[in-house]
């Protein structure tokens, strides 16, 4: 019940996935499964033979539990933090990096669109919400384990090694003058998107190398990060795909 909170995550390296759909994705991922619990009475389907199993009483089950439908299953996952510096920037080609994202199911959201879209890697800005949020976890369905995550922990040393690696690092702004639909994406490219409020910070704008912005027919100002974020990641795979990097 403590791996609700983001303290009590950061200081045991577990998270928890609940549900029969996220414990299958995280055993079929190969995740590192510390153990299982489960409601006294559940069925199920798969093979948890190899794993350590715990089962409660329904009260302390629903005492646990995070979520309505948990569906009577909850697995305790080990991750271990990973810093952006981790990142071998030679064999990477496209990462997307989140400035302040603080909405567990935009993030979610996100982490999808970058596992659909083939992201390489995805990094956090210090603002961001945490990743292991189990509205995150849930949100992300299976892509939290197979998009790797870095923490940005020094801004300065990241952009400049980005830069002095030739990537071409985007913001998407409502003012902007190019349109994203009208870019020339490089073979190495970072995506930035901001916070939900404010969008990009003054000081990571100012590292970006390209100011874009999407084409909108409508009058609505601006879009859900979430969906911006989607937009774009799928700009540059189809710019991926016209290079013959990937089949879509």
């Amino acid at each position: 019940k403590k791996l609700h909170t983001a303290k009590e995550r950061n200081k045991t390296g577990h998270y928890i996935a609940e549900g029969t759909r996220a414990v299958a994705d995280a055993i079929k991922n190969n995740a590192d499964i510390s153990s299982i619990v489960i409601c006294e009475g559940f069925a199920c389907e798969a093979d948890l033979s190899g794993y350590k199993v715990y089962e409660l009483s329904k009260k302390l089950f629903d005492d646990a539990k995070l979520t309505v439908n948990s569906q009577g299953i909850i697995a305790v996952i080990n991750y271990k933090l990973k810093e952006a510096k981790e990142i071998d920037l030679k064999e990477t080609s496209s990462i997307l990096y989140l400035d302040s994202v603080m909405d567990p199911g935009n993030l979610g959201t996100i982490l999808r669109s970058a596992d659909a879209f083939g992201m390489d890697a995805i990094v956090l800005s210090p603002g961001c919400v945490d990743v292991f949020n189990p509205k995150v976890v849930r949100s992300s369905m299976a892509s939290l384990l197979n998009v790797p995550v870095y923490y940005d922990t020094d801004t300065d040393f990241l952009f400049e090694n980005l830069k002095s690696e030739g990537f071409d690092i985007i913001g998407t702004f409502p003012r902007a003058n190019e349109l994203s639909s009208e870019h020339k994406y490089s073979l190495k490219t970072v995506l930035v998107m901001g916070n939900e409020a404010n969008g990009i910070s003054d000081k990571i704008a100012s590292l970006c190398t390209s100011q874009l912005k999407i084409p909108m027919l409508g009058n609505t100002e601006s879009l859900n990060v979430a969906t911006a974020c989607a937009v774009m990641l799928y700009e540059i795979m189809l710019e991926k795909i016209k290079r013959g990097e990937c089949n879509g």
